[in-house]
């Protein structure tokens, strides 16, 4: 195994140093590191399951992607926004697009083998196409206007919103090989609102219906603490069943309000929603049998249907209503508030609060 992963490292040193990939922003580069360690691994599953005839587990590797550009993308985002940065606009579509890309070949794959594939080829292209052009634009950019770069980003690694693992950092250190006393380990303190945010803006998740995003957000939050659990080791049953009892809850709550506005604002998909809205329910059904019957990975596996599920419905189906309905958003208002003050709907202080935390100065949903 040590020697498995030296090759790898050997691999990811070589790759890393055959391109002009080093941005000289430390903190973008061990990101960008990461990066091709992802995609190494990733090609590393392949070969093994080609040789051997495995299964490619390809969904951790989707997850790893996944994080890998809710952390990238909203720290590049927030320091390209600080320093006004004239091509931001058009980098966040970059990143919005990528995110699209790599859903669409995970989701379209008919077997893990072709998604694996799909998923690589993708993030292949964005290593050399976007990291070697627009991302050495922004890096020139900064250069010549000889901006103070370092206090900025010394400052958000200390604020805590950009967690670091130790892992990452190691990595980072072994290939690039330079000193990383500056940049702090952020791993056990991890801000549960600040990764929702991250989430939701990296992977385009708003609607623009308040009541329908509100429900969504609380969604992500049972995702997130679920998966911080598991990452800190704790497979305990009061905390997947805790999450389970919340997702049971969250489909009587959150389909019922769907269905509701479908059907009254007469969304021409409906049948094919509410039975998109019937395989979430199976599957919470499928995994809260699976840790009945002892499965040590039913709370991994929830986690990635959850995850899955706001990739293949939340941001591509549920968008669909928001469009069909962006020009009535003054009705929808009026209609979901109804159905809250007529006990219709139940919405709780804390989903309103949260809600509110997570979208920024937003206003009251029933507002």
């Amino acid at each position: 195994m040590q020697k498995d992963y030296s090759a790898h490292l050997d691999s990811l040193r070589i790759t890393w140093l055959s391109e002009p990939f080093h941005l000289g922003i430390p903190i973008i580069d061990l990101q960008h590191v990461w990066l091709v360690h992802i995609i190494l691994e990733l090609e590393e599953i392949i070969v093994e399951s080609e040789k051997d005839g495995s299964e490619v587990d390809v969904h951790s590797s989707f997850r790893k992607a996944l994080d890998y550009v809710a952390e990238h993308f909203v720290l590049e985002e927030d320091i390209l926004e600080h320093f006004n940065y004239p091509r931001f606009s058009e980098h966040i579509q970059g990143h919005r697009k990528f995110v699209e890309k790599l859903t669409e070949k995970y989701y379209e794959a008919k077997d893990s083998q072709m998604a694996a594939l799909g998923i690589l080829q993708i993030l292949k292209k964005w290593l050399f196409q976007h990291i070697l052009h627009d991302d050495t634009d922004y890096a020139e950019f900064f250069k010549a206007s000889g901006l103070d770069l370092k206090s900025y980003c010394n400052e958000i690694l200390k604020s805590g919103k950009y967690p670091i693992s130790k892992e990452q950092l190691l990595i980072y250190q072994n290939i690039v090989q330079m000193d990383t006393t500056h940049i702090s380990l952020q791993e056990h303190s991890i801000d549960t609102i600040q990764e929702i945010r991250n989430i939701w803006k990296t992977y385009n998740l708003s609607t623009g219906i308040p009541i329908i995003d509100l429900q969504h957000i609380w969604l992500l939050k049972m995702i997130v603490e679920l998966d911080h659990s598991l990452k800190l080791g704790d497979g305990s049953s009061a905390t997947f069943q805790k999450v389970i009892a919340a997702a049971i809850e969250y489909t009587k709550d959150h389909f019922g309000v769907e269905d509701k506005i479908m059907r009254y604002f007469r969304f021409t998909d409906v049948v094919n929603h509410m039975n998109q809205h019937k395989r979430f329910i199976d599957f919470i059904k499928t995994r809260n049998d699976e840790f009945k019957l002892g499965n040590p990975r039913a709370g991994l596996h929830l986690v990635q249907d959850l995850r899955n599920w706001l990739l293949s419905h939340i941001a591509l189906e549920d968008k669909k209503i928001g469009l069909a309905f962006e020009s009535r958003v003054r009705e929808l208002s009026e209609f979901t508030k109804k159905l809250h003050q007529t006990g219709e709907i139940s919405i709780s202080r804390e989903q309103k609060n949260l809600y509110k935390l997570v979208m920024q100065s937003a206003p009251d949903p029933l507002d």
